[in-house]
């Protein structure tokens, strides 16, 4: 079995903050459902079909320029931006 460290910091963050007793058993189940995440083929399959649906889209030029949607976001929720 390997062993890792991870930084008291983390520990105490863990614990206090998401009521964690077992901080290195929460670790390791957060790491293994990512990695079931990653291999199941029908997630893998709709992640592929929205990047391929988002390529598609910019080349056919209905990507939004990211300074532009920032600012209409900016504005929409009131938040002053330097510009």
């Amino acid at each position: 079995m390997a062993n890792w460290t991870i930084s008291d910091e983390l520990d105490t963050r863990l614990r206090e903050r998401l009521g964690v007793e077992d901080p290195a058993a929460f670790a390791e189940q957060v790491i293994a459902e990512r990695l079931d995440e990653a291999e199941d083929p029908e997630e893998r399959a709709i992640v592929d079909a929205q990047i391929e649906q988002s390529e598609a889209e910019l080349a056919r030029g209905e990507g939004v320029d990211a300074r532009e949607a920032m600012i209409e976001i900016a504005d929409e929720f009131g938040i002053n931006l330097d510009r």
